[in-house]
């Protein structure tokens, strides 16, 4: 059974380790003690040196901390070995990757379109990007994905990726937190589209802040989107107000 090192262990890492861990051999690492939670989930927990030395290490640390953690790994990671990360966004990471690790490392750039929440009933059916940098042996991995989990594989550039997931995160987000603060509740005269707004509140209301601001800031096309979204939100208000629709 081959082996992967796993560098973060929060909610996405764990989920990760669910679907996985009947499939490889999993050694994790976090920079907190989670030796208790990997022992319950059924996976390794040991040092990042350990970690990094794994023929596959996959990389779930926010974006934020993602050049001092492969900074902190590039000495460690063996030859031939293949880095994944599964960020959310993919120029930055990509780009730090291949900046940083050695010549003779494989990398991948993964983005499961799916996490905890919108996985909780199962993955199969759902979608993983792919984005080759890298790598001699991607049809075997997209193989796995598909048959082993049952997963849809999409092949994308960094760039194509970010500049979609701009409005397919970034937008979804960045309406989602504001219905978030603003509470809103499932009522009985609830119609159709406004139960698809509160399922959307639900479906992000788990997220983590350092996955929120990694969507917002971390992708060079988020801002556009999101001043795009707010100007018409504006334009449409003023409309309202002058009782005149163009």
């Amino acid at each position: 059974m081959k082996e992967i090192g796993l560098i973060g262990f929060g909610n996405f890492g764990k989920f990760l380790c669910t679907h996985l861990k009947d499939h490889f051999d999993i050694t994790v690492s976090d920079v907190i003690d989670i030796s208790n939670s990997a022992s319950e989930l059924g996976v390794k927990a040991a040092s990042l040196e350990v970690v990094a030395s794994k023929e596959i290490v996959i990389i779930a640390v926010p974006v934020q901390y993602f050049e001092s953690t492969v900074e902190s790994i590039k000495n460690l990671v063996k030859p031939n070995a293949l880095v994944m990360d599964v960020s959310s966004v993919k120029i930055k990471p990509i780009k730090l990757m291949k900046k940083l690790l050695p010549k003779n490392v494989n990398i991948l750039g993964t983005h499961p379109l799916f996490g905890p929440q919108s996985g909780k009933n199962g993955i199969k059916g759902l979608k993983v990007v792919l984005c080759p940098v890298r790598l001699k042996n991607i049809e075997k991995i997209k193989s796995f994905l598909v048959t082993d989990l049952g997963l849809e594989v999409l092949i994308r550039t960094p760039k194509d990726h970010d500049n979609e997931m701009a409005y397919v995160q970034g937008l979804t987000h960045f309406i989602g937190k504001a219905v978030s603060k603003m509470d809103i509740k499932d009522f009985d005269q609830s119609t159709v589209a406004y139960h698809h707004l509160f399922e959307l509140k639900e479906l992000l209301k788990t997220g983590s802040m350092d996955l929120f601001l990694t969507i917002e800031n971390e992708n060079s096309f988020a801002k556009k989107v999101r001043k795009e979204f707010v100007k018409e939100l504006k334009e449409i208000e003023k409309q309202i107000k002058e009782n005149k629709f163009i």
